[in-house]
C-alpha cells in the first residue's frame, strides 16, 4: 500500500511541478491521492487539490485548472484553509480572464475582511496579484475602520477584543504594505503599523520588578503569571513554542523606566519610558539561565517552559488602537481614511497592557 502523504510531502510535490517541463503527472497523482484516500490529514484534501489545479494551469490547461480550483475550495469548506481556497480560486478565475466571477467570489469574501483575521492575506492578495491594488486598498481601509469600530464597542478584555484586535493589526499592516506598493505617503495609520513591526513580542519583568507590580497591580496576575515562576514559565513555553514553529519572539527585559510608568497615575504619552534591552535567547544548556537565577539553564527555565500549565496565559499584548485616558488623538491627513487614526502606543504598551483590557495577538 502506498504511504499516506503529508503536508510536507504535498510541499515538494507541488515544488517538484513547478520545477517539471510537463507538471500534468503531478496534477494526475495529487488527485489520485485525494480521490484514492492517501492522505495522512483528510483536511488537507482542498490544499493537494489546489496543487493540482496550479500543475494543469503551469501545464496550459486552463480549463482543467480552473475545475480543480473550483473543486479546491469546495473540498476545504470548513477547514482551516477555507478562506484562502477561495480567495486562490477567485484570484485563479481573474487571471484566467473570467472577472465576473473572479470579483464575485472576493466580493463574497469581502464581509470576512473585519471579521477574520485569516481572510486578510488571502483576499488582499487576489487583488493585489491581478492589477487591482488600488481597490485593495479601498476594501482594507474600510474594513480596517469598521474593524477599529467594533474594538472601540467590545469589552475590554473580552474574547471579542482580542480578537478583534488581531484583525486591527492585520488589516493595519496589510493596509501599510499595499499603499507603500502604490507609492502613497505614509499617513498615521502606516506609522502605526511600522511601530507594530518594530514592538517587541514579549515583556519579561526581572523578580523584584515583577513582585512590585503585582503588590501593586494585583490583577496584572491573570496576564504575567500568579508568581514569578509562572511569569518565567510563560516567557520561556512562549519561546519554546515559537522556535518549533521556526519562529523567533523579540523580549523585552522590563527597566525601573517602564515599572515606574506601569506604576504611575499619570497618562501623559510624553512620559513614556525608552524600550528596555532585548532578552538573548536561547542561552547555553550550562550557561546561566537568561531569568537572572544564576542557575544553570537546564535546571532552571528550560524545564519550566516544557511543563508550563496548559492554562497559562500568554504576557503579549498588542495595542493597535486603543486611546489611553487623556491622551489626544491625532488629525488624519490622507482623505482615504475618513476616520481620524487612534495614539500610537509606545512599544512597552503594546506588549503589557497598563491599564484594564489587556490583549494577546497571535503569532
Amino acid at each position: 500500500m502506498a504511504p499516506l502523504l503529508t503536508a510536507d510531502d504535498l510541499d515538494a510535490i507541488g515544488a517538484d511541478a513547478q520545477a517539471a517541463r510537463d507538471p500534468r503527472p503531478f496534477a494526475v497523482e495529487l488527485v489520485a491521492a485525494v480521490e484514492g484516500g492517501r492522505l495522512a490529514d483528510p483536511d488537507d484534501a482542498g490544499y493537494a487539490l489546489s496543487l493540482a489545479a496550479e500543475a494543469r494551469e503551469l501545464a496550459g490547461d486552463h480549463e482543467g485548472a480552473l475545475a480543480l480550483s473550483a473543486r479546491a475550495a469546495t473540498t476545504g469548506e470548513g477547514t482551516v484553509d477555507a478562506t484562502w481556497l477561495q480567495a486562490i480560486h477567485a484570484e485563479r478565475l481573474l487571471r484566467l480572464g473570467r472577472e465576473d466571477e473572479g470579483m464575485a467570489a472576493l466580493a463574497a469574501l469581502r464581509p470576512l475582511l473585519h471579521r477574520d483575521v485569516d481572510a486578510v492575506g488571502p483576499v488582499v492578495e487576489a487583488l493585489t496579484e491581478t492589477g487591482r491594488a488600488e481597490l485593495a486598498e479601498q476594501w482594507v481601509t474600510a474594513a480596517m475602520l469598521t474593524a477599529i469600530e467594533r474594538e472601540d464597542r467590545a469589552t475590554d478584555g473580552s474574547e471579542e477584543q482580542l480578537e478583534v484586535a488581531a484583525v486591527v493589526d492585520e488589516l493595519v499592516m496589510t493596509r501599510r504594505d499595499v499603499r507603500a506598493g502604490l507609492g502613497r505617503v505614509p499617513d498615521e495609520y502606516d506609522t502605526l503599523a511600522d511601530d507594530l513591526d518594530a514592538a517587541p513580542d514579549l515583556v519579561f519583568y526581572p523578580e523584584a520588578a515583577f513582585l512590585q507590580l503585582l503588590a501593586a497591580q494585583p490583577e496584572a496576575a491573570d496576564e504575567l503569571g500568579r508568581d514569578w515562576d509562572a511569569h518565567r514559565a510563560i516567557v520561556e513555553g512562549e519561546l519554546q513554542a515559537a522556535d518549533a514553529e521556526g519562529e523567533v519572539l523579540e523580549v523585552e527585559v522590563a527597566t525601573p523606566g517602564l515599572l515606574a510608568a506601569m506604576l504611575s497615575e499619570d497618562d501623559d504619552e510624553g512620559t513614556a519610558p525608552e524600550p528596555g534591552p532585548r532578552l538573548p535567547w536561547p542561552p547555553g544548556r550550562n550557561d546561566p539561565c537568561w531569568c537572572g537565577s544564576r542557575a544553570k539553564y537546564k535546571k532552571c527555565c528550560l524545564p519550566r517552559g516544557r511543563d508550563r500549565a496548559e492554562d497559562a496565559p500568554p504576557p503579549a499584548a498588542v495595542e493597535p488602537g486603543s486611546v489611553e485616558p487623556g491622551s489626544v488623538e491625532p488629525e488624519p491627513v490622507q482623505p482615504e481614511a475618513t476616520r481620524p487614526p487612534v495614539a500610537a502606543p509606545t512599544s512597552s504598551e503594546r506588549v503589557i497592557q497598563r491599564r484594564p483590557g489587556p490583549r494577546s495577538r497571535a503569532r
